[in-house]
């Protein structure tokens, strides 16, 4: 009834999670959205502003060129010495072109434009010329470059910003589903360890009831017995929550001692809290035995929570666990391998963080704290050793543990 209850209010937690993640994706896409449509329209609006401003100063140019024609025309000596014809072609005298050219070339220095007179002789003593002032190619060339520059100035800064824009939305996300997911995970635990802790304490509880109301003698041992598994269970429990704790303030304490690998082995496989249908298997394999400068009660529950988890992802009557030492140049490690149901790979690189468990939330069967593994990480990494987890032949797991070699030493 209990399984079923946690069950359901798993079930109920999952439904929430999708809804609350939908709704973060959703919030997430429409603020990418819309910033890469306030982007877009910020920087077409700029690159729109360029052009109007380019626009505008060749605008001032061309009226600086008809001011300069105003000029020249308004001066007493044009007006004076000759009559104007049309096409801006001046009829004057032979002998006053050099002044014409003085007044047409100062008045283009004046508004910074380019004078040109072209005479043509009709008379003996008279010329036509014709006076046209241009603006200088460089001028205009120059609002060209400054235009272009700015248009790949103001494109790319909003690519660059709209870019980061998104990568600072995917980060936000990411960071925000993490959190969702690792409360998520502690909400689990929390269920988990509630129903852990009753059953061990519903059994005590049960047969400390029946010893006092049983008369007959004959039972009181084993009931007893009984009563001090579910408060080993039960301390075992407050044990890990209590190590997991002190992990993440980082005030673990370890205690070095030299030990024989296989003494620590043999201990966690005697002191394991495994029913008599979890009896292991082929437990402990012929294998070079090493001694190592190690806590021995942490690299114990190193053990035991390796062999609980290949024990809890085993069919029932079938956990064939095989745990061996190696020594293979220079490299001490220990191999804890099992024929259990695996570990999909998608989830190999998310098995040692705290509070996560193998599964869906809906279809999850096997109970537990979701620290395990977490706990063996943590202690492998304070002795300055590593895991990893690979597939087993023809079906399992497979944990290889490699140990610092300066800690290590042959027997």
């Amino acid at each position: 009834m209990e399984y079923c209850d946690l069950w359901t209010e798993q079930t109920q937690i999952f439904c929430k999670m999708v809804k609350q993640r939908r709704l973060l994706t959703s919030i997430a896409i429409f603020t990418a959205l819309y910033m890469t449509a306030a982007l877009g329209w910020w920087t077409y609006s700029l690159l729109q502003y360029n052009v109007a401003e380019s626009k505008l100063q060749l605008e001032l140019l061309e009226n600086k060129k008809l001011l300069c024609n105003h000029k020249f025309q308004s001066d007493k000596f044009v007006k004076k010495h000759s009559n104007i014809t049309e096409n801006f072609s001046y009829i004057i005298n032979t002998k006053d072109y050099n002044n014409l050219s003085l007044i047409a070339n100062s008045c283009a220095k004046d508004y910074k434009m380019i004078a040109e007179l072209n005479p043509r002789m009709v008379g003996s003593d008279s010329m036509v010329v014709k006076v046209r002032f241009s603006i200088p190619s460089a001028e205009t060339a120059q609002i060209g470059r400054k235009l272009k520059n700015k248009q790949n100035a103001w494109l790319g800064e909003g690519i660059t910003v709209g870019f980061i824009t998104l990568i600072i939305i995917g980060l936000m996300y990411y960071y925000l589903e993490k959190i969702i997911r690792f409360n998520q995970q502690k909400t689990n635990f929390m269920m988990a360890v509630t129903h852990e802790l009753k059953t061990p304490i519903a059994a005590a509880k049960l047969a400390i009831q029946t010893v006092i109301r049983n008369k007959n003698k004959e039972n009181q041992d084993r009931i007893l017995e009984i009563s001090k598994q579910s408060i080993d269970r039960l301390s075992g429990m407050m044990e890990r929550v209590l190590m997991a704790t002190q992990f993440e303030n980082r005030i673990p304490t370890k205690t070095e001692k030299w030990v024989a690998i296989h003494e620590i082995i043999g201990k966690a496989i005697d002191e394991g809290q495994f029913s008599v249908n979890e009896t292991l298997k082929n437990s402990l394999v012929q294998s070079k035995d090493f001694l190592i400068l190690c806590d021995e009660q942490m690299l114990k529950i190193v053990f035991i929570n390796l062999f609980t988890n290949s024990i809890k992802y085993s069919d029932e009557n079938c956990v064939n666990v095989s745990v061996s030492s190696f020594i293979r140049d220079g490299v001490f490690g220990v191999t804890v391998s099992d024929q259990g149901i695996g570990i999909p790979m998608d989830e190999r690189g998310r098995i040692f963080e705290k509070f996560y468990r193998v599964g869906d939330e809906r279809t999850r069967s096997r109970q537990g704290s979701g620290l395990g593994l977490y706990l063996v990480k943590q202690i492998l990494q304070l002795h300055k050793a590593s895991i990893d987890v690979s597939s087993n032949t023809p079906n399992g797991s497979k944990f290889n543990i490699v140990f610092n070699a300066n800690d290590c030493r042959m027997e």
